[in-house]
């Protein structure tokens, strides 16, 4: 994999993009640290939603629900129906 500092990489931007579409992964540095990597898109698009979350967990980026919600649908609590609608009020006030 090959690496590059953030100045270089602002300096050459187009020529690592190309690069980076022909499938090479390239090494992001600042100040001598690794911050980021550039991918194609393609490359990302590939990895299954699931990998990335497991990925993501393993870090400590995320946390996974502690029951699972996969099985439930959403749905909106119902608000019971106390009296008169608003808008009868309203007409009501203004008699």
């Amino acid at each position: 994999m090959t690496s590059v500092s953030t100045r270089i990489l602002k300096d050459q931007l187009s020529s690592y993009l190309h690069r980076v579409e022909n499938g090479e992964r390239i090494i992001v540095l600042r100040g001598g640290k690794p911050i980021a990597a550039l991918v194609s898109l393609h490359d990302v698009q590939e990895q299954d939603e699931a990998v990335r979350l497991a990925a993501l967990e393993s870090r400590g980026l995320v946390t996974r629900p502690k029951r699972g919600l996969e099985s439930r649908s959403f749905q909106r609590p119902t608000v019971p129906a106390r009296g008169k609608l608003a808008s009868e009020m309203v007409r009501e006030d203004r008699r």
